[in-house]
This record gives structure tokens, C-alpha cells and sequence, in this order.
């Protein structure tokens, strides 16, 4: 009988907790692309071993976990020794097809969340390329129910959390902290009025970039970005824009100087998210990606809770079918 060694995986979802999955397909593929052992309908947890041909009978193998839940995932090449068995945990990220959100209640949101609300609450808000979310009250905010408007609704609690832990580094406050009123609100962004000490700190990266680039900024194209400033506002000087790198993505700060139709001055930001090449590029010390890219909300839901252990979003992720079961939103 030939060598033979083993190979154990379990999976861990974005939080670093084992990943509840009903039916995944786990698959050990040879350099050439010849399946050598497929395993259907697993269920994690919890770990799974598999026995498999060891060198010199085969080398290059490879894994491909295809879970029903969550984002496929694929190892390195790797090559069995007999008596030494790969024990590997793989990270596994959400499929947002598979996935519903259901949000803290505007009554009952965290402490932290007061700085948000302080913004919304009465103020008219805009939803980009759709029906407006209208005056925001408790129940207009609990009541966001439509697709468009349940993805803007985590995009906004995502942004949120990101620029209340992070910091300006010119004033060296939470970026949230110079939003005053959010005006519209889509899948990736928030536009809102702002003071003008955001401005000036944006200013002054795009003017110090060598000093900046190693604090994970760059500038950004902001030629996309005319079409986000509301219709009642119109720029006064050309728009600036920069991204900083985060671990939970990349943040872009597109900034406007504008006049509304009575004339009065404002500072606009379009404040949007998206991953980068090193969000969680390694899931483990074997395991990748197999996609790349991707700007949904469950997406970035995925890289924050990865980043910041126990964060609170306003909102939790469940299984479609248990969210619908429950009649939840």
C-alpha cells in the first residue's frame, strides 16, 4: 500500500468563531486539475479528516472548500508526509446571496450610535437612484424595508463604525466626528455636510502626500464623484478626493465645496468603501480567496468584524432562511 497522511479542516467565519455550515463540499485536486477525493453535504462543525495519497505518490494537491453559506475558499499547493497530518482552520467569508441583515432597532442601538442618530434624526435623507427615505424618525429608520434600502442601511452602519474608531490624523479626532447632517445614502456611500476642518485636513494630505503615503494614503480619482453632490447643491471649486488604506478596506474621502439654491456655502463629503488586496488575503496560513473584489455591504460587514474583535454594527447577520422563517428584515 502506498504512503498515505491526513489532512483536517475546520472552518472559522470572519468574528474567528467555527463557521455553522449545513452542507459544504470539500475537494482535493492534483497539479493537473484531477479531482483525487471530493466529499459532499459536510457539515462544520465540526473539523473533517481526510485520508489522501502522501509523496511520493502525489504532491501538488490542493483544496477547495465550496460551502453553501459562505464564500468558497481554496489552499496553496501543499504536498503529504506520512506521519505528519495538516491540521488547518480555514476562515471562511460570508455569501451575501445567502445572508439577510437584522438591525438593532433605532430605540435600542448602542451608546456609541448617538453621534449617528444626533445626524439623522429629523433631517431629510436621500436615497441615490431611488425613492427617497423621507424625514428620519424611529420608525422611519426601523422601517427601512426594501432591498435598496436595507443595503444602504448597512453600508451606513458599516462607514460608521469605521470612522468612529479611526482617527483624522491632522486633527487627530474620529472622522465621524465633522459629519453634521448625511443627506444621501446608497449601497457603498453617505454624502453629508461637514465642517470645514475636514476640508482643510483632506487639503492638507493631497498637499503633503510623501509624508502621508506611509500612513496608507493616496489620492483618489474623483471625476465619478460629481454625480453624487445632490441636486440642490452645486460645487464652487473643483472637488478633491483621497483614500486611506484600512484592514477593514479602503475608505475614499471625496470632498466639495458647494452653495445650496439659497446660496449658502457648504462642505460636502462622499464618504464610500471598498475592499483592498490585503483584506484578509490569507484566511489562515494556507487558505485564500478565491474571488477577488467586491464592494458589498456583507462584504465589508466581513473585513470590519474581522478587524475589530466584538464590534457592535447596529445590525447582525443571519441565514435567509432562518431570517425568513423568523419573519425577520
Amino acid at each position: 500500500m502506498g504512503n498515505s497522511g491526513t489532512f483536517t479542516v475546520g472552518l472559522l467565519n470572519a468574528e474567528g468563531d467555527p463557521a455553522v455550515e449545513p452542507a459544504g463540499t470539500v475537494d482535493f485536486v492534483e497539479l493537473d486539475g484531477t479531482s483525487i477525493l471530493r466529499a459532499h453535504n459536510l457539515q462544520f462543525p465540526p473539523s473533517h479528516s481526510f485520508t489522501l495519497p502522501a509523496f511520493p505518490q502525489a504532491r501538488n494537491l490542493h483544496c477547495v472548500i465550496t460551502p453553501s453559506l459562505y464564500r468558497a475558499v481554496q489552499s496553496e499547493f501543499f504536498t503529504l508526509t506520512a506521519g505528519k497530518p495538516i491540521d488547518e482552520s480555514a476562515v471562511v467569508l460570508r455569501d451575501p446571496d445567502h445572508w439577510r441583515p437584522q438591525f438593532t432597532p433605532w430605540n435600542a442601538l448602542a451608546a456609541p450610535f448617538t453621534a449617528l442618530k444626533a445626524v439623522l434624526d429629523g433631517k431629510f435623507v436621500k436615497l441615490k437612484h431611488g425613492p427617497d427615505v423621507g424625514v428620519v424618525t424611529p420608525g422611519v429608520y426601523d422601517g427601512m424595508a426594501s432591498s435598496a434600502l436595507l443595503l444602504a442601511k448597512m453600508a451606513l452602519l458599516n462607514l460608521f463604525t469605521v470612522l468612529s474608531s479611526q482617527n483624522d490624523p491632522v486633527s487627530d479626532q474620529p472622522w465621524f466626528n465633522a459629519v453634521k447632517q448625511i443627506l444621501m445614502i446608497d449601497r457603498e456611500r453617505f454624502v453629508a455636510t461637514v465642517t470645514g476642518n475636514l476640508y482643510e485636513s483632506i487639503d492638507h494630505i493631497l498637499s503633503h502626500m510623501d509624508t502621508f503615503r506611509s500612513q496608507g494614503f493616496f489620492p483618489a480619482d474623483s471625476s465619478l464623484h460629481y454625480d453624487n453632490i445632490p441636486g440642490d447643491y452645486q460645487p464652487t471649486a473643483p472637488i478633491i478626493s483621497v483614500k486611506r488604506v484600512y484592514e477593514e478596506g479602503n475608505v475614499q474621502f471625496t470632498m466639495a465645496k458647494v452653495r445650496n439654491a439659497a446660496g449658502a456655502a457648504a462642505i460636502l463629503l462622499d464618504c464610500d468603501m471598498d475592499e483592498h488586496s490585503n483584506v484578509i488575503e490569507h484566511l489562515s496560513d494556507l487558505f485564500t480567496h478565491v474571488f477577488t473584489g467586491g464592494t458589498h455591504p456583507i462584504d465589508i460587514h466581513e473585513y470590519i468584524v474581522n478587524r475589530q474583535t466584538g464590534a457592535d454594527l447596529g445590525y447582525r447577520l443571519r441565514p435567509a432562511g432562518e431570517a425568513l422563517a423568523a419573519g425577520a428584515a
